[in-house]
């Protein structure tokens, strides 16, 4: 079974939650608790996150997929709905695109189905060569700040805090090779559109890593109920809107769950 640690609450119908780049399960922390008076909550590390140990690199998004695949079969989880955030999401498509029946459902959580852009590769380049030379924590002081709305980053500096303190224990090798992983990940738009009543959107207004543009665009392969564009939130919705997003993936999951009953 694939070495992956996680932490889980509740019974019942499985819900994971895949945290994002330069994070851990922590990130879920409140969701955990608060769904699983209904659900079976999983909250993974990713390989190379956390207390989870990285796997041989380079490798793709994909070969990550399959990793949640062998450790969810391992645990005898059955199908249920799976979220990832940001780079929990492109996992989540890689999981859903080769393990379809795995999945009772998926989302993305500030999270796109669309490959970077030549733009964005050549950031991704540029990342690399940064972490190469400078080391993480001084690429980690600057960006989860800026995964917030700026109007209130004050209001979130307990968490903004917490975060950038597992971010800078993130081994170097391991932002270098998931860097390249999302340089080089697949265009997953065909997935959302073979699935539309089945996968779920979050997305922040003000996302600069995932612009209101590209949600828009998403939003009209999906069926209006599961597509939730939220206002002055950016790209940390779970924390910028708790509540409201903590109630999304409730009704989700339920409906998930309902439907498969």
């Amino acid at each position: 079974m694939a070495d992956i640690y996680f932490e889980e609450s509740g019974s019942g119908f499985p819900l994971v939650l895949i945290h994002g780049f330069c994070e851990t399960s922590f990130i879920w922390k409140r969701f955990r608790e608060a769904l699983s008076d209904e659900f079976r909550v999983i909250t993974p590390d990713l390989p190379g996150f956390g207390k989870s140990p990285l796997c041989p690199t380079p490798f793709r998004l994909s070969d990550i997929a399959d990793q949640l695949e062998e450790w969810l079969s391992g645990l005898n989880i059955p199908a249920g709905v799976v979220i990832g955030h940001s780079l929990g999401g492109y996992i989540t498509l890689e999981l859903a695109r080769r393990h379809r029946s795995r999945l009772a459902g998926f989302g993305l959580f500030n999270s796109s189905a669309f490959p970077d852009t030549p733009e964005k590769r050549e950031n991704r380049n540029k990342l690399i060569e940064f972490i190469e030379k400078e080391g993480v924590a001084p690429f980690i002081k600057t960006f989860v700040p800026s995964l917030f709305y700026p109007p209130t980053v004050s209001r979130h500096e307990e968490v903004i805090s917490k975060i950038k303190d597992i971010g800078t224990k993130t081994g170097k090798k391991t932002v270098i090779a998931y860097s390249a992983a999302m340089r080089d990940r697949n265009d997953n738009t065909e997935l959302l559109k073979a699935n539309r009543e089945d996968v779920l959107l979050i997305s922040g207004a003000e996302d600069q890593n995932v612009p209101l543009a590209a949600a828009r665009e998403m939003a009209r392969w999906l069926v209006p109920e599961n597509v939730h564009i939220l206002d002055a939130t950016a790209h940390m919705s779970m924390f910028e809107k708790e509540e409201e997003t903590m109630k999304i993936v409730r009704t989700f999951t339920r409906k998930m769950r309902d439907l498969r009953a």
